[in-house]
Order: structure tokens, then sequence, then C-alpha cells
């Protein structure tokens, strides 16, 4: 036989969802005539048993007459009353620990109880509409022929449909009829049903539970070991449960095992209260008491807490003892003939029911195996497909644009549309020239006038060019909006290099700053004056100047300093001369310069000198 690639591709995918966080399990509580569930799509129609596991997508239809109860993992409750089908459309635990749960009515009547946590996303969906559950409430569904209802009995839930989106109260009923699912009638009031008194009864049942505060971190399944045991403590300081059996009784022997592709073989017990005590924590075999149920540390949904031991065509288990690891390379702790359970055992066979006692069924070559064989999967369960609900798909399935697969319809409803759609222009009737048409012939001149139609506006989307660069816009320099015009201001005119500056601009000080009086008015502002325009003198290339050309410099002549004058002694008789004041200083001589070569005249100048000074001499002596 040959399997398409895409079946294998899909069973892996299941596999592997599976693999990667833990699975959500549902659990069907108390009931009442015949209600029937449906695991898979591939599956028959079974009965529904107390105690049954349900997981996601799971069907549940109940008969006429009927009523169960399903508690959800985190403690809510769903009631189902007679001719009703349901689906746990979506029922899944994301790798953060956020829970998604989605619950379909297809028809009939519903009631949901519970609060989810913070977290976690709680979806309650009817036809044409849904309510989004974010905190403790009390709702009922229904699902008839001709509309579908939502009313809040206590809390408030978010109201969703194609026309509206509100948040419902305590007291108030939504209607969305099925042919016309557009809109929405909301009443302020809330019509009592027969169903009413049978769901607030079980409210109370399992509202008044004690043994949740010994069993932290388990809310569904606790009312059921109030009514049914008791709570004891032991030597070791531990709180351990004791149900009400008989003598002799032995735990995972009234029951079956249940082939589950999400969990493997997972038991079902019959009795009443078997849900905590055979999925969380273990049972103990203790002197004085006999079989106890320890409720452990861990809040993990487990198929059976058991050892198996197979044979040819018999297969065996007991249960594990507390805080026991076991690999089936050693022999249990509570290992023994009484407390062991045999079947039949069958290849592929997807339900385990123990042995009657009568058989007498003995292990002479048993081994210990840590699981018996899975069933063979049978490819052609892939094929199989549910008709849909009325609510629709209800199935949250990530689609992510040019990477997921998905049909041609549904890729092309996920591409954007890069310009909105022009509806349609409605034609419009013919209008006749004369608006008057004339009766018939024979008849009284009355004119009847012919009404013409009103169109409604269409809205016509037209699409808008996006500019990507700057735009300017220059605003207008006449305003006409404003009442009084403001001045022009003054234009400036074109920078210089070298600006002329005038004989007012050189001479005025510098402005300073005035400093405000208190208690003066101050000044009233005046509008600036016009700047007169700055005529630039015309523009001349400069000249070019020749430089003269490089003389070298002579150094000077040396001048000789003046010589003292001798005074004559006073004579006698003659007035004292008056005190002269001292002459000025000379500044000193400058730096002598170097001689300059001598030439053959030399004699010449030295008497020429020396007869200059002799000059000077005989002329102050005659003074």
């Amino acid at each position: 036989m040959r399997i398409a690639p895409l079946k294998i591709l899909a069973f892996l995918l299941v596999s592997a969802v599976a693999l990667a966080s833990p699975a959500r399990v549902a659990r069907v509580g108390e009931l009442e005539g015949k209600v029937e569930v449906h695991l898979y799509p591939g599956d028959a129609w079974r009965p529904a048993l107390r105690n049954l596991p349900l997981v996601q997508q799971s069907w549940v239809r109940t008969a006429p007459a009927a009523r169960v109860e399903l508690e959800l993992d985190e403690g809510s409750a769903l009631r189902l009353d007679g001719n009703s089908l349901f689906e746990l459309s979506d029922y899944t635990r994301l790798s953060t620990g956020q829970r998604v749960t989605i619950l379909s009515l297809d028809h009939g009547v519903a009631y949901f109880t519970g609060e989810p946590d913070r977290q976690d996303a709680l979806i309650l969906a009817v036809p044409g509409a849904q309510a989004t559950v974010r905190s403790g409430s009390r709702v009922r569904l229904e699902a008839r022929d001709d509309a579908s209802h939502i009313a809040v009995l206590e809390g408030v839930v978010r109201f969703s449909s194609p026309s509206a989106e509100l948040e419902l109260h305590e007291g108030q009923t939504v209607r969305v009829e099925a042919g016309a699912q557009s809109r929405f009638f909301l009443d302020r009031e809330v019509t009592p049903i027969d169903s009413d008194k049978w769901n607030d009864a079980r409210d109370k049942v399992l509202a008044a539970t004690g043994s949740g505060k010994h069993v932290p971190g388990l809310e569904y399944g606790l009312a059921d070991l109030d009514a049914n045991g008791s709570w004891i403590g032991t030597s070791d300081s531990n709180l351990v449960w004791k149900p009400k059996v008989a003598s002799g009784w032995t735990p995972y022997r009234d029951g079956a095992w249940l082939w589950y592709d999400e969990l493997g073989y997972t038991w079902v017990a019959n009795e009443p209260w078997g849900w905590l005590p055979f999925h969380y924590g273990r049972w103990a075999d203790q002197s004085g008491l006999g079989w106890v149920w320890s409720p452990g540390k861990s809040a993990v949904f487990k198929p059976g807490e058991v050892y198996w031991l197979r044979e040819a065509n018999l297969v065996g288990w007991g249960p594990l003892a507390p805080g026991e690891i076991w690999d089936a390379r050693q022999t249990p702790r509570q290992y023994l003939r009484s407390s062991t359970t045999l079947a039949r055992w069958k290849p592929d066979v997807r339900e385990l029911v123990p042995a009657d006692a009568a058989e007498k069924l003995k292990t002479t070559q048993a081994v210990f195996v840590v699981a018996p064989p899975s069933p063979a999967f049978d490819a052609a369960r892939l094929d199989v497909e549910r008709p849909v609900l009325r609510a629709g798909t209800t199935r949250i399935v990530p689609l992510i644009p040019g990477v997921t697969y998905a049909p041609a319809e549904m890729a092309e409803a996920s591409q954007p549309m890069l310009q909105p759609a022009v509806p349609p222009v409605p034609p419009q009737p013919a209008i006749p020239n004369d608006v008057t048409i004339s009766p018939a012939q024979g008849a009284p001149g009355a004119e009847v006038y012919v009404p013409v139609p009103v169109l409604q506006p269409v809205e016509v989307y037209y699409p808008v060019p996006v500019y990507s660069g700057i735009v300017v816009v220059n605003p207008p320099d006449d305003r006409g909006h404003r009442r009084t015009p403001r001045p022009e201001p003054p234009r400036t005119p074109p920078r210089l290099a070298n600006p002329p500056r005038s004989a007012e601009q050189v001479s005025s000080p510098p402005v300073q700053p005035t400093v405000p009086v208190p208690g003066a008015t101050p000044p009233r502002a005046q509008p600036p004056q016009p700047v007169p325009p700055v005529t630039a003198a015309p523009y001349s290339p400069p000249q070019r100047v020749t430089p003269p050309p490089f003389v070298t410099p002579r150094a000077p002549r040396p001048v000789d300093p003046p010589r003292a004058t001798p005074t004559p002694p006073p004579q006698a008789g003659a007035p004292a001369p008056r005190a002269t004041p001292d002459p000025p200083r000379a500044s000193p001589p400058p730096a002598r310069a170097p001689d300059p070569p001598r030439s053959n005249d030399s004699g010449a100048s030295k008497s020429g000198g020396s007869s200059a000074s002799q000059a000077d001499n005989t002329a102050a002596k005659a003074k």
C-alpha cells in the first residue's frame, strides 16, 4: 500500500505537537440518559462513560431526554441539555503555559460556568456569534434552527458577531437570527427555561467541595472525593485519601484501557470517583489501612501509573508505589500476584479489558515491559473528514502568507489588497421624459404623478498617489481671511562682500538694552521702519601696480658727539650766575655701523675733520 506524502507529513506534525507540550484532557462527569462521544473522525460513535477522557476535537451529543456534564482541567464546567451537539474545538496548551479553549455548540442548549486564568483564552461559539470569557461567569447558550441566543446569568463576557462587538453584563441576552447574521437584538432580561434549575444545582455541588486544599494545582473531579472517601493522616505526616470500597478491592481492576493517539493506553475507571486517583498521584498498600491514594506534587495528567508485564497472549499491570522510579529492569515494589490484573492480548487492539476472575489466568513466561506495543496506525483514518459545524471552523490555525500551505481560495483571501475594490454602480431605472401620465382614455382628466426614485449614494474608492519625496507649498501673499493686514516684511537686499557704511552707522553708539520699570506702562511696539536699500558702488577692476626696483640701502654716517665748553672763572664784584637747569640727557648713541672701506683720500678726511674742530674751539673762546 502506498501512502501519500501529505498524509505522512500530517501524521508527523500531529505527533510532534503532541510531544511538544502536555496534552490537555477534559473529563466526562455527571450524565443522565443516552450520551455518545466521537473522539476521532475515523472512529465510530461510542457510549459516553463517566471518567472518560476527552481530547481536542472530540464531539459529544445527547439524546432528547439526556444530560451530561463535562469538566475542564482549569476547573470550568460545560453542561449539555437534551438533543444537543457539542465540539471541543480547540483545547491546547502553548509552550508558554497559556491554555487556549474554544467550545462550540452546533445545536441545543449548553451552560458554561468557570473562570479562566489571566493569560488563558476561552471562547464560547454558537452559529453566528461568540462570547469571550475573561473572568468568572455563568453563561447559557442556545442554538436553535432560527436563531442563536447568548444569555449572561452572572458576570461579564465579550460578545462578538459580524455586525458588532460589545460587553454583555449580567441579566442581558443577545439574539442573532440565522437568516440575518449581520444584525442582532439585545434584551435586558434573561427568560428562564426548565434546565436552569439543574444547572444551578450542579454549580452548588461543585462549589461546595473541600478537597481542593489537599490537592493544590488540581481543579476538576474534586467533588467526587468528598462524597466517596475521607482524608487520613499517616505516620510519615502525609495526607492520603481512602475510598469507601469493599474488602479485597484493588486499584486498576474495574475499568478498561482505551488507546488515545496523544496519550497511549489510558485507564478509564468504572468507579464514580475514579478520575483524580488514577491519573494524578499513586496508590499505596499500607498495613491496617489497605489501599490509599497519595496525591503527589505533579499536576500533569498521566494515563495510568502502573507497571506492565507481557506474555504471548497475555498482558498484565499493577499500581506503582509512590516515589518509585521503575524502568522494567527490576521488580516493582508492590508486585504481587494479588495486585496484578491480567487481560487477553491481541495485536493492534485499541482497547484492553480485564479478564473475568472466573478465567483464572496465570503467567508462566511473562516479562516486565515499559508499555505494551501500540496498535498499527491506519493511514485511511486521515482521509475521514467530519461535516462542518454550523458555528463554522472554530479551530485556530496560524496562516502565514507565502509560507503556510493553503488552498487557492485561502491564499487569495490572505493576500493584501493594493487598492480597495470599487463596488459596482447599481443600474438606474429609466425615467420618462414626461413625469405625468394621463389615465386611460375616456377617464376624467386627472394627472397621475410618478415619483422619481431617489438614488442612494454609492461609496466609490479612488486610488490616491502616495508621494515619497518632499512637497513644498508656498502660502499666498494675500490672506483675505485676516481682519488686519500684516505689514509686508522688508526684503533683505543681496549681501555684499564689503558693503559700504554710512556716517550714521559709523558714529552711532551701541544700542543699550531696555530695563523694565515696575508699574510703568510698557511702550507700544513700533512697526519696523523700512530700511533704505543700499546701492552698491559700480565694480571696477583693480589696477596693477608695478613695484619700484630694489635699492640696497647704505649705512648712515656716524656723527661725533659735541664737546663740553669750559666755564671761565668768576670775576671780583660780578654777580653770581643764575643756576641753569641740567641739560637733558642725550639718548644713547646708536650702534656704530662698520666703517666704509677707505679710499685714497683718507688723509684729506682727517685734515678736514681736525680743522673743523679747531674752528669750533676758536669760536667758543671769542664768546
